[in-house]
């Protein structure tokens, strides 16, 4: 569970956050995972991905299945995690700041290197192109990105600003486990404001990144 957490954490800082300039916009995607471990696997068929994005505000919903969600709330500079599993409903309320030195503490945010290679796709009706991102720990990540959807901030894209664009389908492999995500629709727009509340709702129990951590999340 603790390294499926932390490679969803590197997933919302490179992907999530980084749109949080672009204009506005909602997009789903869906996961297919493949893994070792069969029962793992099939605890998490039909697992969702979707990012809202509006201004300095953005959103991102996760299910994994039958095994955990998580929403991601950000306005920029805080960020609020609303987690829901066997473990119970959790809420951690921290800064951007804050998160990305964490992860930079436990490795998981290395130096990237980005090849910008041939290679055309259609995904949720965008012609995407190709990059492939390599980490200082040698794990590759394979984007297809569309330039149609910009961000109003050039200098802030996915992958730790290196793609100028935003990815409708990339894949990871992480010891064994491959997550795949593929766009399945896209709109230019964010029908529901409150979705960007950074209000902790009623229910969950509040906690520190550290408290969290140490229950091996």
């Amino acid at each position: 569970m603790k390294r499926i957490l932390l490679t969803l954490a590197v997933v919302l800082v490179s992907i999530g956050f980084t749109n949080a300039q672009a204009e506005e916009g909602h997009i789903t995607y869906k996961i297919s995972i493949e893994s070792d471990d069969a029962a793992m696997a099939s605890m998490m068929e039909g697992s969702t991905f979707e990012i809202f994005f509006k201004g300095e505000k953005s959103r991102i919903d996760m299910s994994m299945g039958m095994m955990f969600s998580m929403v991601t709330i950000t306005d920029g500079k805080d960020i609020l995690m609303l987690m829901g599993g066997m473990m119970g409903k959790k809420a951690v309320l921290t800064s951007k700041k804050d998160l990305e030195k964490d992860l930079e503490k436990e490795g998981k945010e290395p130096d990237v290197d980005v090849k910008f290679v041939s290679g055309k796709k259609k995904v949720a009706g965008y012609d995407c192109k190709k990059a492939i991102i390599m980490d200082g720990d040698g794990n590759e990540i394979v984007y297809w990105y569309t330039e149609k959807l910009k961000l109003a901030d050039p200098g802030q894209c996915n992958a730790q600003g290196n793609i100028p664009g935003i990815a409708l389908a990339f894949e990871m492999d992480r010891q064994g486990m491959v997550m795949s995500y593929i766009a399945t629709s896209v709109e230019e727009s964010i029908k529901d404001k409150s979705l960007f509340k950074m209000v902790i709702p009623d229910g969950y129990e509040k906690m520190t990144m550290e408290e969290m951590k140490s229950m091996g999340m």
